[in-house]
């Protein structure tokens, strides 16, 4: 006599971490930057962190050295939904643009004391809303 299986229940699927990394280069070849999403979560606690990094050359024909920008931002609770779709489906070309422009040049402006690192980092931090 057969048994009949039981039927097994869904598994639980829990993502405790992403790591998604976008490389952004200028249409001249001389800006670079690196702008990377970290997600790590600890039971119902969710938190984002952005790495930006701007990297600029003299010639396209020049390697590019270090950053001259490093930054290191936690993301605002708020903007979590926006992470995480940035995270899941890609860059929309404003928020590229936005980041290469406004957010490296103002990230660039606080490595030079220009402006504050806290407006560097928030600026940053908008390229989630574009």
């Amino acid at each position: 006599m057969a048994t009949k299986a039981k039927k097994a229940r869904a598994p639980n699927r829990d993502i405790v971490g992403i790591d998604v990394k976008f490389t952004l280069n200028t249409p001249d070849g001389l800006r670079r930057v690196t702008f990377e999403l970290k997600k790590d979560s600890t039971g119902q606690v969710v938190k984002w962190t952005i790495t930006f990094q701007l990297f600029e050359r003299a010639k396209k024909t020049d390697p590019f050295g270090d950053a001259i920008v490093d930054l290191a931002i936690e993301v605002d609770t708020k903007l979590n939904t926006k992470a995480e779709q940035m995270a899941d489906q890609g860059m929309t070309s404003k928020q590229s643009a936005f980041a290469i422009g406004p957010a490296a040049d103002t990230a660039k402006d606080a490595s030079q004391g220009v402006v504050s690192q806290d407006k560097a980092k928030a600026t940053v931090q908008t390229t989630l809303k574009k």
